[in-house]
């Protein structure tokens, strides 16, 4: 009789740390997976954290959200040291957004830098601590002025402000050094390849550049309308380009300036199809 107690006591005692062991076991699978799933929320397509835009950057921010010559802004991406950018645009109607990762992948390849996405439409999105990334405060109107862009942008800690946070010792200013402003306005002849034409589309490219960066005007054949675009030109003759046509399509890619003068540039659509085309070197 009181080995058969005994053996009851010592079964229910297995069985009370089987269970235990259980429950730990699902305590630890719940902790894992909120572990990977707050690891996910974390890298997000938007920035997050200090970031400085350059003046030229900022000048190209303000082209974006004009949409002046590419229509609707529609995602603006910027490297984290705020030094390059690229962005979409779409033509008439909605404006939906891209596929935020595969398009951080396009910016990455196009800049060499790593990317995130700094603005939806004209609202900045982008959080630093002073930019909540939501609501009027953080949305750029079109119809303000440069000076009003350039200081909103200063107010939502973006451009121009001084992040240290200890005081450094006094250094000798050296002095500056005046650069001429670069500036360059023409036409030339290009020939597009788009896959899905069947021929050449040939034509003349107006350009107007300043600061190594531009803009395009395209035309297209069968009276499909007109694309335009800008580009921008980095050291050793490299740049990149995007397009966005009134047939509500659009491009994006990167070029070289070639020895003679003449532009070559690759790329693709929105349906991933491949684009290239050939610029006429100076007449």
């Amino acid at each position: 009789m009181l080995a058969t107690i005994i053996l009851k006591y010592f079964q229910l005692g297995n069985n009370i740390a089987t269970m235990v062991i259980f429950l730990m076991k699902k305590f630890l699978g719940v902790i894992f997976l909120c572990l990977i799933l707050t690891g996910k929320a974390n890298s997000g397509p938007y920035g997050e954290g200090q970031l400085q835009l350059t003046k030229s950057i900022a000048d190209y921010f303000i082209k974006y959200i004009r949409g002046k010559y590419t229509k609707k802004p529609s995602d603006f991406y910027v490297t984290l040291d705020g030094t390059d950018a690229t962005y979409w645009t779409c033509g008439e109607g909605v404006c939906k957004s891209g596929n935020a990762y595969e398009d951080i992948k396009h910016c990455e390849k196009l800049t060499g830098k790593k990317c995130k996405k700094f603005a939806l439409r004209r609202t900045i999105k982008w959080k630093n601590g002073i930019n909540e990334g939501k609501g009027k405060s953080s949305t750029i109107n079109s119809n303000w002025s440069d000076a009003e862009i350039y200081a909103k942008l200063t107010e939502l800690g973006f451009y121009k402000n001084n992040l240290t946070t200890k005081k450094k010792k006094t250094e000798k200013k050296e002095p500056k050094k005046t650069v001429k402003k670069y500036e360059l306005k023409g036409e030339r002849s290009i020939a597009l390849s788009w896959e899905g034409y069947q021929d050449l589309i040939a034509g003349t490219v107006k350009f107007d550049e300043k600061d190594y960066r531009g803009t395009l005007n395209i035309p297209l054949p069968n009276n499909d309308g007109t694309c335009d675009g800008t580009y921008s030109l980095q050291e050793g003759g490299k740049g990149t380009w995007q397009i966005a046509c009134s047939n509500n399509m659009g491009a994006a890619g990167t070029l070289k300036w070639i020895k003679n003068g003449g532009v070559t540039g690759t790329g693709r659509d929105h349906n991933d199809k491949k684009v290239k085309f050939t610029v006429s070197k100076k007449s």
